[in-house]
């Protein structure tokens, strides 16, 4: 939008100027495909290519720890001011595929791991709320950590590191989104810790006219993309990444 004024107002300035119109034209194009699902949704599986869910074989013997990443949640209030607290889509796939690793492998332990992405918003801690779901979907309470302190990827990373070495593990089986995997990979490892990826299943649409004309879910999945093309080259540059 910003970009969009910035061309309005060049043209208007200089209205026979090629180069404005050419900036409004690479402009409607450019929010046209990142609005149309198919265009971020295959930048998303290339992202994300390298990992494949996770079966039995994959995990060697030993203790292990499944270390699920949050998301974020929302928290509601009606009149009589009473809470309630879901979480978002993107939490809950991580969930379910915490849940079914869990079945799978048996772990010693479940770190839920997730704080507040900006302590100013009166949200719940989405490590809170994941153990919630987590119980509901069948996991223990007493093999559930949550670790609610963390804001973010890096954050993650150096809490559960610290939280290792008294749960007595040897591997870590680490739960999140596809396009998210890459970076927490690397994340972790920057911290000393080699994982085992467990990626959650995205949502397929066999719509066609979600898949390949402009909608708000082709936006949500551009926006995703671009924070981790930002977030992995951020990283990068302060060494966070390995």
């Amino acid at each position: 939008m910003v970009c969009l004024v910035a061309g309005v107002i060049w043209l208007y300035a200089r209205p026979k100027a090629r180069a404005s119109r050419v900036f409004l034209a690479l402009i409607a194009v450019g929010y046209t495909l990142a609005s149309i699902y198919a265009v971020p949704h295959t930048v998303e599986r290339w992202m994300g290519a390298r990992f494949h869910p996770l079966t039995r074989a994959d995990v060697p013997p030993g203790r292990t720890v499944v270390v699920l990443l949050g998301s974020g949640s929302y928290r509601r209030q009606d009149w009589s001011d009473f809470t309630f607290s879901v979480l978002d889509p993107i939490g809950a796939e991580r969930t379910l595929e915490a849940a079914r690793v869990y079945r799978l492998v048996h772990p010693a332990w479940v770190i839920s791991s997730g704080g507040l992405i900006d302590p100013a918003e009166p949200e719940d801690p989405a490590g809170e709320i994941m153990r919630e779901s987590l119980v509901r979907l069948g996991v223990p309470a007493e093999r559930i950590i949550v670790e609610r302190a963390s804001t973010n990827t890096r954050d993650e990373a150096t809490s559960v590191a610290a939280m290792l070495p008294s749960l007595g593990v040897d591997h870590v089986i680490l739960v999140t989104s596809p396009i998210h995997m890459r970076r927490s990979v690397g994340m972790f490892r920057a911290v000393g810790l080699t994982v085992i990826p467990a990626i959650a299943r995205d949502p397929e649409y066999s719509d066609w006219m979600l898949r390949l004309v402009p909608t708000q879910t082709g936006l949500r999945l551009s926006a995703l993309v671009v924070h981790e093309t930002i977030g992995l080259a951020y990283y990068r540059l302060r060494g966070w990444y390995h």
